[in-house]
């Protein structure tokens, strides 16, 4: 949606533009300076595949299935959350009250309703000895 965005955006700036050309030549001089650079500027780096893939990269971790301790399944959703044994940075810790709280992390897994099957199927092969117990995630901010 973020990149279908950013290709219209150009279009929705020149038509401001010409907006402001009719009703005040000064206003549109002024527009061309500013947001429509910096549209023009956006459309050329969002519609850049390197910049599509960067992003849809961003978020990408690896886990090793072997460190998952506990997972869920929240069908409802269509998600698995995992949690992980986690180990907080020494120099984090200091810095909070109660550091003991934070030892483990969530790893979610979306997926559709069509594939859930598949999927399930595909986390009980990679971790056999950890039950998928049925749940609700509870989103927490």
């Amino acid at each position: 949606m973020v990149f279908i965005f950013i290709r219209v955006i150009p279009f929705v700036m020149i038509g401001i533009v010409l907006m402001l050309l009719i009703s005040n030549p000064a206003l549109s001089i002024a527009a061309l300076a500013g947001p429509a650079l910096v549209g023009i500027g956006l459309a050329s780096v969002g519609g850049d595949s390197s910049y599509q893939t960067y992003w849809q990269d961003f978020q990408h971790d690896d886990y090793l299935w072997s460190e998952v301790l506990e997972a869920m399944l929240d069908a409802e959703q269509g998600l698995i959350v995992l949690t992980l044994a986690y180990e907080l940075p020494a120099e984090l810790a200091a810095q909070i009250e109660n550091p003991e709280q934070f030892t483990s992390q969530d790893v979610r897994l979306y997926f559709r309703k069509d594939q859930q099957t598949e999927v399930i199927a595909m986390v009980r092969s990679q971790i056999p000895h950890i039950v998928l117990t049925p749940g609700r995630q509870i989103y927490e901010f």
